[in-house]
């Protein structure tokens, strides 16, 4: 029989409520993938879309607005992101995470710290060791 020393307790990574996806479309916009497409195609730029943070709501691809600065891809936010794959955060949470205030940083927003990248990574991989999913032992 597992006792509390030999099974891992079970972690998920957290839902992402409604209200989140409202904030960021309110806020920064939260284009369908096709609709950015679209303006990177009338950009020249068609190849750009294999960097656009995507997430997944319902049955349709979105790309939320914050990683755009003046129509085009912010970077720090793309950087941000590809750590955060590399620290295998699905994308859904990261959008999420990139929203919501940071305790230890006085309650900024990564979004809103995307010039403190150093403080930002570490914080992101202090977030996904909290919530990664672990492997069930049998």
């Amino acid at each position: 029989m597992p006792t509390a020393l030999n099974v891992k307790a079970e972690r998920f990574w957290p839902a992402v409520p409604e209200h989140i996806w409202d904030s960021i479309r309110g806020e920064f916009t939260l284009p369908t993938a096709t609709d950015l497409e679209t303006h990177f195609q009338a950009l020249g730029q068609p190849e750009a879309m294999r960097r656009a943070i995507r997430v997944f709501i319902g049955e349709e691809t979105f790309c939320p607005g914050f990683q755009l600065n003046d129509g085009y891809f912010h970077e720090p936010a793309l950087r941000l992101f590809d750590h955060a794959m590399s620290l295998k955060v699905l994308h859904n949470v990261f959008a999420a995470w990139m929203v919501r205030p940071l305790p230890a940083e006085s309650h900024s927003r990564p979004v809103d710290m995307l010039g403190s990248m150093t403080v930002l990574q570490s914080s992101l991989a202090a977030f996904a060791d909290r919530y990664r999913p672990v492997e069930k032992r049998q």
